[in-house]
């Protein structure tokens, strides 16, 4: 098929794609527009918050340990989510822990002493665990079966776009307060407005939550699909085991990107980029993902599932270890985009595969520990990458990414290829 043919009938699929779209639910439709806002936050947050703790004198080891401190506070309750979503309902678990997230993430933004920094980013960490954790048992419970693969894929693509947003925010708004109040782009003034402006925005995403009907008013185990679905066949030893590895596998991953993504900010500061530059690349990478998210379905029918995770985890790896030999902006930038485009293509591919061999009253559960396992893995690589990094640099952290996307794409694949409900799969 000639280039411009290809492009035709991939163009033709995306249309194909977006169109479905009308068929959400509306409650999902306004579950979008919540992520699209609130993530805003958490993409302005990730890129400058950092910054604003170097331009406050700490060093990558502080960093480090604040990275670790808010994620673990993020993985325990994110454990816990699984029979928090039973008992309340998703919508209360996103929406007050969207409120719990903006409040101490502002906080955040006034601190400059470690041990007041530390304390808070407990409670932020808590509070995004709301945010981020419910996001497929949410949309498994109130979208139709027909549309969930669609609106998963969605879902992901509106994250990578408002971090996207985030970034943007994050990454100019610096230059802004400086032209109109004189600060000095690089300063706490400056970022502290930026980290509020960002967090201003994320607060609107609190108002299509509350125009929610059914997953406002319904709240506990037998919401949503749940109350139609009866228990599956799996024994509950073999649920343990699939989602443990589904966890597991999670868990080996978020150890290589933990090593890499706490400090990418500042990695790509130390090599020259100024922040507005940083907030380009960082948006860059989620404009691509927000696209190629879209593309998954695609690939999914195209490959299958399972071939195409394996080798969307895989792909970025050469690039962090080209870095090894030649660290510029350009190569930076280019693992970077790459990076954030496959793992978000990859976040729909595993949850799909888990949530088929999952009976529907574990996956809240199998989704909230897998979250855990995340956040954890990621918790104790970056604790111990910013040590890492204080001495050896930022190579040691490159490979360990490499390494750790390739021993969790393989266990991952593996196990499911040969799991009694996946016979089917290529």
């Amino acid at each position: 098929m000639r280039p411009i043919a290809w492009v035709i009938q991939k163009l033709g699929i995306l249309k194909e794609f977006l169109l479905q779209v009308r068929h959400f639910r509306r409650d999902i439709q306004l579950f979008l527009i919540y992520n699209l806002f609130s993530n805003v936050g958490i993409g302005a947050f990730l890129l400058i918050f950092n910054l604003y703790l170097v331009e406050n004198g700490f060093s990558e080891g502080f960093l480090g340990i604040y990275n670790a401190v808010s994620v673990t506070a993020l993985a325990l309750v994110a454990m816990f989510m699984g029979p928090l979503i039973g008992r309340f309902g998703g919508w209360r678990c996103i929406t007050y822990g969207t409120m719990v997230f903006v409040a101490a993430s502002a906080v955040l933004a006034f601190l400059n002493t470690s041990v007041p920094i530390l304390a808070v980013s407990i409670i932020a960490g808590a509070g995004t665990a709301f945010l981020i954790t419910p996001i497929m048992p949410f949309i498994l419970q109130w979208e139709r079966p027909e549309y969930r693969a669609t609106a998963a894929a969605f879902a992901f693509s509106v994250n990578s776009l408002s971090l996207t947003l985030g970034s943007l925010i994050g990454g100019w708004s610096p230059r802004l307060f400086s032209n109109l109040f004189g600060f000095e782009i690089q300063s706490v003034e400056s970022y502290r407005l930026a980290l509020l402006l960002g967090l201003g925005v994320a607060a609107i995403g609190l108002i299509p939550m509350y125009r929610m009907a059914d997953a406002r008013l319904r709240s506990g185990e037998d919401e949503g699909e749940f109350a139609a679905l009866p228990e599956l066949p799996p024994t509950r030893q073999q649920v343990r085991r699939d989602i443990m590895v589904f966890a597991g596998a999670t868990g080996i991953f978020a150890l290589g990107v933990g090593a890499i993504m706490p400090f990418y900010n500042v990695y790509l500061n130390s090599i020259g980029a100024r922040p507005s530059r940083i907030g380009m690349v960082f948006a860059l990478a989620g404009v691509v993902a927000a696209i190629v998210c879209l593309l998954v379905p695609v690939l999914s029918k195209r490959f299958g599932d399972l071939n195409a995770l394996f080798w969307l985890r895989l792909a970025p790896a050469p690039f962090f270890l080209l870095l090894l030999l030649t660290p510029n902006l350009v190569v930076a930038a280019i693992a970077h985009i790459m990076r954030t485009a496959t793992t978000s293509m990859s976040w729909p591919l595993d949850s799909g595969v888990v949530s088929q061999v999952l009976p529907a009253r574990a996956r809240a559960s199998g989704f909230s520990i897998r979250s855990g396992f995340w956040n954890l893995g990621y918790a104790i690589s970056s604790l111990i990458a910013g040590a890492v990094i204080v001495t050896w640099g930022y190579g040691p952290t490159f490979v360990a990414f490499a390494v750790c996307s390739a021993v969790s794409a393989g266990l991952f694949v593996q196990y499911f290829r040969s799991h009694p409900s996946r016979q089917n799969l290529r």
